[in-house]
């Protein structure tokens, strides 16, 4: 078949060269030998040939053709780029509407297809593409967005004003459909229209959030959909968070993450919202300063359904021996905790008391008991490892022949 189609092809085009140079006035010889009568045959001829041609190459069944669409549309999905990428005819989804006919009409059709879109955009050549087309295409199926603004064209700029508000947005329309959203340098006064614009959110990351401190909104603002939220600041904005989640009726988040200064967050805006999120299983908290002992453990005493708490330090493993201690102490601290992750990137000046804390501690969460869930999954990253001691290295070996995931050490072995 093979064969039949390429001859079938190539004889399709000799006939298109001849019909050209028929219908073209010249003066060459293969003109002059043909009358106006014979010339007018001729072409008769060819057009009917042509004809029977494409006739017979529509006849031709090719096998990738006989595959249900359902099949085909499954198949085209795993040819997208893995994360949102700058459209590219050389690349799916355009490339398979280049293919044939039949392609074009499954690849146009489905909006799964069409579902993620990365704009990097530099000047007005950036939006010569059809946007439109594009979103059109994917419908009311939830959107992966990702624009980039690079500033490498113009580095002689000395002021820059960008702001992304739900009203002024490419989508402003479709914010209410929105379900998962990042965006870096947010002023606080724009993460609250974000929350106000956009009810559906399951997964939202806010890096970097500046602004001064507005009155707080009248009512919370109810997002019953929000399932993983990650807030990060810098220095003094930390004291922008607490009225963030202040703001907030989150009922039935899963995991909070936190990167900020987190010993200058006020403890009661933060008590009041923890009350209003009843369900948060994954607290991380990632923190230049070590919080209070008594602030950390009052928040944590508000979780009770916490299952994962990771502490990331920049200095100072006071506070980690503080809570290790208190989880040997205690049968009503985190008892649903099944995952402990500590870090602290400066050296540690290991103290003798710590390899007694760090054992009790895995000892008497390794295995379950009455009101208290066993620890399977413990890190704690830290420099230097040549200074521990040899029976938390025997701790260690203890733990995992019990099933324990367990690292004691650098972050370079820790556990993926």
């Amino acid at each position: 078949m093979k064969l039949e189609n390429l001859r079938l092809r190539l004889r399709l085009s000799d006939i298109e060269s001849e019909i050209l140079q028929l219908e073209t006035p010249s003066s060459s010889s293969s003109n002059r030998r043909f009358s106006p009568r014979l010339k007018e045959e001729r072409q008769r001829r060819l057009m009917k040939e042509r004809i029977t041609i494409q006739q017979s190459l529509h006849l031709i069944v090719y096998p990738i053709l006989t595959i249900p669409v359902e099949l085909t549309s499954e198949i085209f999905l795993h040819c997208l780029p893995v994360d949102p990428a700058q459209p590219n005819a050389r690349l799916a989804p355009l490339l398979l509407g280049r293919i044939c006919r039949v392609w074009r009409n499954i690849a146009y059709t489905d909006p799964k297809l069409w579902a993620s879109l990365g704009l990097r955009i530099w000047g007005r050549k950036g939006l010569k593409f059809g946007i439109e087309d594009w979103l059109r295409r994917a419908g009311s199926v939830p959107l992966a967005l990702r624009l980039v603004l690079p500033f490498s064209h113009c580095p002689f700029f000395k002021g820059f004003q960008c702001g992304l508000h739900p009203s002024s947005c490419l989508l402003s329309d479709n914010w209410g459909r929105l379900t998962s959203f990042r965006g870096e340098y947010f002023a606080y006064t724009d993460c609250l229209a974000l929350f106000v614009h956009a009810p559906r959110l399951i997964r939202c990351e806010l890096v970097s959030i500046f602004g001064y401190l507005p009155p707080p909104p009248a009512t919370h603002i109810l997002l019953n959909d929000l399932e993983d939220l990650s807030l990060t600041t810098d220095g003094p904005s930390t004291c922008l968070l607490p009225s963030l989640l202040g703001s907030l009726a989150v009922p039935k988040l899963r995991a909070l993450r936190l990167v900020c200064t987190f010993y200058l967050f006020p403890e009661n805006p933060f008590l009041s919202f923890l009350k209003r999120s009843p369900a948060i299983q994954t607290f991380s908290v990632q923190s230049r300063g070590s919080p209070d002992y008594g602030f950390l453990t009052t928040i944590l005493d508000a979780m009770p359904t916490l299952i994962s708490f990771e502490l990331r330090l920049l200095y100072s493993a006071t506070i980690v021996f503080d809570i290790l201690r208190l989880l040997n102490d205690s049968t009503t601290f985190l008892p649903r905790v099944r995952k402990l992750l500590f870090s602290v990137i400066q050296s540690v000046a290991w103290e003798d008391s710590f390899t007694p804390i760090l054992i009790d501690a895995l000892g008497s969460r390794s295995e379950a008991k009455p009101g208290i869930t066993r620890l399977m999954d413990f890190q704690f990253l830290c420099h230097p490892v040549a200074e521990l001691d040899a029976q938390i290295s025997s701790c260690v070996l203890n733990m995992k022949g019990k099933g324990m995931r367990i690292h004691v050490g650098s972050a370079a072995g820790r556990l993926s």
